[in-house]
């Protein structure tokens, strides 16, 4: 799919990611890295809907890099480092984090199982991601066209809910039956075993025959690990509703860097704390834009809100809320304090 057909608010995560690690350590680009235009849509088993968007980064480093395609095998004994593309993967809603799993110095997934799956005369209709790392390939009719990353297998016998699990600790430990007299003397006395605590869950893994038959079983096998990865994800989610609904606080005297979805933009600042701000067009590559907001350096008896209004020449619109403070600020000066809520 074109990336404009991705939901706005996914669009802005995975380009104010780009934008937030630029020039930094963790941009091997040297900040040349921007989104392309063209996204991919992933599934997962248990759900019906996209699962995940793949952003394709172009690391602008040319077409004459050899690129990694997958962990399992090489094209013509030859394997490349880094790729000529990276990837950003955001989920689509709460099942997982926000941004799920990105690298800039790796194919995108459906690239390496596309490349993967051409090479054996197959080809790719759905991507699926089954892992934190293990993604597959599907064809038409169903079957595997290539895949990266292991494969899960199956666990039968997990709880069901692992909240109600969670701090009922057990031990084992083994030990001489009969206590020797030091350790140069162990004796020939059998080891017992002392199982201590809650009793522990009998689990076990079970192999399947095909791909067809872990997608059948996904849901119910994988059931409780999913249910506590949503869990560990809702955090994140919640301060993204927030920065929504509340705007996102900036310190008096910093700079924040803000990515622009289109080149082509005009952007203003409205409200009580537009006077503080400046905003400057950054240099980055064709195709991406940015802009920096330098916030004055003044001690505000309270926090001040503005708006960044972007336009751009596609027609698309956004409004980001945004709030001032100081070190000095307060926080419990006015009852809607964005401030209250985020401390809180």
């Amino acid at each position: 799919m074109n990336i404009e057909e991705v939901p706005t608010a996914i669009r802005r995560r995975a380009a104010q990611l780009l934008e937030t690690v630029r020039g930094t350590e963790m941009d091997p680009t040297g900040g040349k890295a921007r989104l392309s235009p063209q996204v991919t849509a992933l599934f997962r088993p248990d759900m019906d809907d996209v699962a995940y968007y793949e952003f394709a980064v172009d690391l602008g480093r040319g077409d004459d890099r050899l690129t990694a395609i997958t962990g399992r095998g090489d094209r013509d004994g030859k394997m490349g480092m880094p790729a000529g593309t990276g990837f950003i993967i955001a989920a689509s809603k709460g099942h997982d984090h926000p941004i799920a799993h990105w690298s800039l110095d790796r194919e995108p997934p459906s690239r390496q199982i596309a490349i993967a799956a051409e090479e054996k005369g197959s080809r790719v209709a759905r991507v699926f991601k089954v892992d934190s790392l293990s993604y597959v390939g599907e064809t038409e009719d169903g079957e595997m066209a290539g895949q990266t990353g292991q494969l899960p297998l199956p666990i039968e016998g997990l709880p069901e809910d692992f909240e109600k699990a969670r701090g009922r600790i057990s031990s084992t430990l083994v030990r001489p039956a009969q206590k020797p007299k030091d350790d140069t003397d162990p004796g020939n006395s059998k080891p017992e075993t002392v199982n201590r605590g809650a009793r522990p869950q009998r689990v076990k893994l079970r192999e399947v025959e095909s791909w067809a038959q872990l997608r059948k079983v996904y849901a119910k096998a994988f059931g409780p690990l999913l249910g506590n990865l949503a869990r560990n994800a809702a955090p994140a989610w919640e301060i993204e509703d927030l920065v929504a609904k509340m705007g996102e606080g900036v310190m008096t005297g910093s700079t924040h860097r803000v990515a622009l979805l289109e080149s082509d933009a005009a952007v203003e600042i409205s409200g009580e704390g537009a006077r503080l701000v400046k905003i400057e067009p950054l240099d980055t590559p064709e195709g991406s834009g940015a802009v920096a907001l330098h916030v004055a350096d003044e001690k505000l008896a309270h926090e001040v809100s503005f708006e960044m209004h972007i336009s751009y020449r596609s027609g698309l619109r956004e409004t980001l809320l945004f709030f001032a403070v100081s070190e000095t600020t307060p926080s419990d000066r006015k009852p809607d304090s964005g401030m209250n809520f985020f401390e809180e």
